[in-house]
């Protein structure tokens, strides 16, 4: 049996707490609809002792819309758990108009006296309470079918009393009870919309770590170990020199995809890891090797002053281009990085002298990430053949406003 501790950590849970609204809602207005059926039949319980009653006279029929009353509120109680399908809430939003309506049907050619037997305050509510949860659950015809039911019973007040309702009246009832219903609908599927949305941000984000953050390494590993398989026979001491760089490419891999779940188990949102961001653009610099062509790295202005959310960004663009430039650039020699990093902006612009198709990347996500990463930060990309000489180039500005600058340092 689950602890108080743990009932109370339940409730409080943010993401609980629209279940416990909608719980307790509906307990309270059971409860009100119980109240009201208790009003009316201590109503009913006194009609014998008023000694000059108006009404019809007195009679069993004095309890019917009692009765009526509390066949409406046992099918609202039995339905209104939020739990329940909209095939269930359908039914009871059926019974229970035409229970009212075969009431006043009944009562119809009885004496009225003065005032007839007019609709009881635990039929009304139950009513507009019922077509309000039709309004919420059930799709459009049979919101129709239930507010043309709901407008019958609510009319057919006139056969009780022909001097109580006309239909605008009832039209009015209709509206009303569905407003609520309506409401509640249109704020559940927004919340259902942001939710769903803010599901896709964390997975692009993730999407976009995952590949930024370890395929940079791998990338590394993989075109290692392509140049050793030509390299190893000819050039063992090649081998030995290579073999120690794999180990702590693969090292680093396993270390930030242990850093990422780390902060992905974390409760609430998971906190920009700390990154220096100039170590990191310096450290993309490696000299030509076998079957791999040198990085040069250029960084100027205070790079590390920028804001993190700017400076992961522009590190992983830098990662990622670097990465497409490894596996993709055929022939290439050299791969250029350069930042530069002004006031109000930093840019970005990486090339090389290789060989490769415009469509750079082989069909992968690295370019739609790059771009996903510059524009959520308001700034702009460009990727494609080098204007100027052979190879790939990549370009990215991010703007840095200066409060966010003052805030960095």
């Amino acid at each position: 049996m689950p602890s108080l501790s743990a009932l109370t950590r339940h409730v409080t849970d943010p993401a609980n707490r629209p279940r416990a609204l909608a719980v307790t809602a509906a307990v309270a207005l059971s409860a009100l609809l119980v109240l009201l059926w208790v009003f009316d039949l201590r109503n009913a319980l006194a009609i014998p002792g008023h000694e000059d009653w108006p009404g019809p006279p007195t009679g069993p029929m004095d309890f019917g819309p009692t009765v009526s009353g509390g066949i409406c509120v046992l099918l609202l109680v039995a339905v209104v758990r939020p739990r329940t399908g909209p095939r269930a809430t359908l039914a009871a939003a059926v019974a229970a108009p035409l229970v009212v309506t075969a009431l006043s049907v009944l009562v119809w050619p009885l004496p009225r006296g003065m005032f007839g037997h007019p609709i009881a305050a635990s039929e009304m509510a139950a009513l507009l309470a019922l077509m309000a949860l039709t309004a919420l659950r059930c799709n459009v015809p049979q919101i129709v079918v239930v507010s043309f039911l709901g407008f019958v019973a609510a009319y057919s007040d006139v056969l009780r009393d022909p001097f109580t309702l006309n239909p605008s009246n009832a039209l009015l009832m209709v509206v009303v009870a569905l407003a609520p219903g309506l409401y509640l609908r249109w704020h559940g599927n927004e919340r259902r919309a942001r939710e769903e949305r803010a599901r896709q941000t964390e997975r692009l984000a993730i999407a976009r770590d995952l590949h930024d953050i370890v395929a940079h390494e791998v990338t590394g590993i993989v075109v290692q170990a392509q140049a050793l398989r030509h390299v190893a026979e000819r050039d063992p001491e090649a081998l030995r020199e290579a073999l120690p760089q794999i180990e702590q490419a693969g090292t680093r891999a396993l270390e930030s995809m242990r850093g990422l779940v780390s902060g992905l188990r974390e409760q609430g949102p998971a906190p920009l890891s700390p990154v220096a961001v100039e170590d990191g653009l310096r450290g993309l610099a490696a000299p030509a090797a076998p079957g791999r062509p040198g990085v040069a790295v250029e960084v100027s202005g205070a790079v590390d002053a920028l804001p993190p959310d700017v400076g992961t960004a522009l590190l992983r663009v830098a990662q990622e281009s670097v990465t497409n430039a490894l596996r993709h650039a055929r022939g290439a020699g050299r791969v250029n990085v350069r930042i530069e990093a002004a006031e109000g902006s930093v840019a970005l612009e990486t090339d090389d002298d290789g060989h490769g198709s415009p469509r750079r990347g082989g069909g992968g996500h690295g370019l739609v990430g790059m771009a996903e990463r510059v524009r959520m930060l308001g700034g702009e990309l460009s990727a494609g053949p080098a204007q100027e000489q052979q190879g790939w180039s990549v370009r990215a500005s991010i703007p840095v406003p200066e409060r966010e600058r003052d805030e960095a340092r």
